[in-house]
């Protein structure tokens, strides 16, 4: 059964989709909204306006993924780049070459007490005034000798000429120190420059001193 509705102005009824009355002749057009097509017309704009806000927002947050993800790449890149390229030694006044080669032995005295014979070479460009070496002795077994008697802080203010060579001796009264490590700590040239550190404490010549190994007997 097909619809029907009142002519507006006859009261006539009429065919729901006559657009004119077949008894006075006026026009009954629908309201325009009631128009289907212009509905669809609605639902398509509406359907295009939703989807642009959701594309934008998944840009918005795909970029902002995106430049955390960057800036986190680029901090990690930049620390790793800061840690291989930047070292900090534990101590400043160790940094580099001490500027002298030597080598040690553990001898005898002619009144048959230990004797450290020490040979030192300049390597540097500069007169050296002074050396500050400390001593570790060891017993036979290889144990380290502590007590008044051990003397540790050794010194020499013997000069040595850039490249040139120089030998120097220590006596000891602890008759059991068969040999040792010897480490240098301070050398100080004749300019008023030093490397190390003359008030070094120990563990800090342990960790940071140049060692030479003392042959002596086993």
């Amino acid at each position: 059964m097909s619809k029907v509705r009142m002519c507006k102005n006859c009261g006539a009824l009429l065919p729901e989709k006559m657009a004119i009355c077949l008894k006075c002749g006026a026009r009954n057009e629908r309201p325009f909204y009631q128009k289907p097509v212009l509905w669809v017309i609605l639902a398509i704009v509406i359907l295009a306006v939703v989807g642009g806000i959701a594309g934008s927002g998944d840009r918005r947050f795909s970029a902002a993924v995106t430049s955390d993800v960057s800036n986190t790449a680029g901090n990690s890149n930049e620390a790793e780049q800061t840690n291989q390229s930047v070292y900090v030694p534990e101590k400043q006044e160790f940094v580099g070459e001490c500027g002298i080669s030597a080598n040690a032995e553990m001898g005898s005295s002619i009144i048959d007490y230990p004797e450290l014979s020490i040979s030192i070479k300049n390597d540097s460009r500069k007169e050296i005034s002074a050396i500050r070496f400390y001593f570790v002795p060891l017993d036979v077994y290889g144990e380290e000798i502590k007590g008044w008697t051990s003397q540790n802080h050794l010194y020499t203010d013997t000069k040595i000429a850039a490249g040139e060579s120089t030998s120097i001796t220590y006596q000891f009264i602890e008759d059991s120190i068969k040999k040792g490590n010897l480490y240098v700590y301070s050398v100080y040239y004749s300019d008023g420059t030093e490397w190390g550190d003359r008030e070094a404490t120990k563990s800090t010549i342990l960790q940071n001193g140049m060692m030479i190994e003392v042959s002596g007997e086993s």
